[in-house]
């Protein structure tokens, strides 16, 4: 972050322990005085993230140099400036079930696992229309890492494939994870993603990755053509128009 006046007075946070509660962000900013504490959580579950809105620029400035990678408990705890623009655009993303949409993740595939081998393991539980419905999760060398991500029907087909949690692909058990359309999205990104490539904006980080030269029309536009990251408001605005006008 360096040492300049921060541009906003909004701070991300990573690592905060599963258990963590408003009340222990607001002890660790206790010399702090934050306008609103926002947890991230995603189905209801914790995700290690939060966001404090401190009083001004000059607050959240002496927050990251007196407690970027101090503890909270046995967590280190990362701290991050990010645009008010962002806070708005992860409630707005995280709070819209269009966005959300009805998606699981699958873990312990096979790396030879394929399409049909994935549609016989959900059978009972209809798929998506879409030709992505079945998104593999790549590893940085561009090889299946064992996931995969699968967006149903509806919350029918959603609670069918739930069912299927440590059924079995040969003799390997798989387990299978409520997921969401953005975490898909993620996964479908990472093929076009540069490796050298991170933005430290959550929203880019979390939910965009820059194209390579040859990335095509019929992929998620998500980023433009210079690779530069879009606002955190137009991001949230893709991911809602993408999935309200298709679905």
């Amino acid at each position: 972050m360096g040492l300049s006046m921060p541009r906003s007075r909004v701070l991300r946070l990573r690592g905060l322990p599963y258990l963590a509660t408003e009340q222990d962000v607001r002890q660790f900013f206790k010399d702090c005085v934050l306008v609103e504490v926002f947890m991230v959580k995603r189905d209801g579950r914790a995700t290690g993230e939060a966001y404090v809105v401190c009083g001004d620029q000059q607050q959240a400035g002496d927050a990251i140099k007196q407690l970027n990678k101090k503890y909270m408990g046995t967590r280190y705890i990362e701290l991050f400036e990010v645009a008010e623009s962002d806070l708005a655009a992860v409630k707005c993303v995280l709070e819209d079930t269009s966005v959300q949409g009805f998606v699981v993740r699958l873990r312990g595939l096979p790396y030879t696992a394929t399409v049909d081998d994935i549609k016989r393991f959900l059978e009972g539980a209809k798929l998506a229309d879409d030709t992505d419905a079945i998104v593999f999760v790549l590893s940085a060398d561009g090889r299946p890492n064992g996931e995969a991500y699968v967006e149903l029907q509806d919350g029918e087909a959603l609670t069918a494939a739930l069912a299927k949690h440590k059924a079995l692909i040969g003799t390997r058990y798989i387990e299978v994870f409520h997921s969401s359309r953005i975490d898909k999205l993620q996964a479908m990104q990472q093929r076009f993603v540069r490796p050298a490539a991170v933005y430290s904006r959550w929203a880019a980080h979390m939910w965009v990755s820059p194209t390579s030269a040859g990335a095509t029309q019929t992929q998620p536009a998500l980023v433009s053509s210079d690779t530069q990251p879009h606002t955190a408001d137009d991001l949230a605005s893709n991911l809602q128009g993408r999935y309200t006008s298709h679905y």
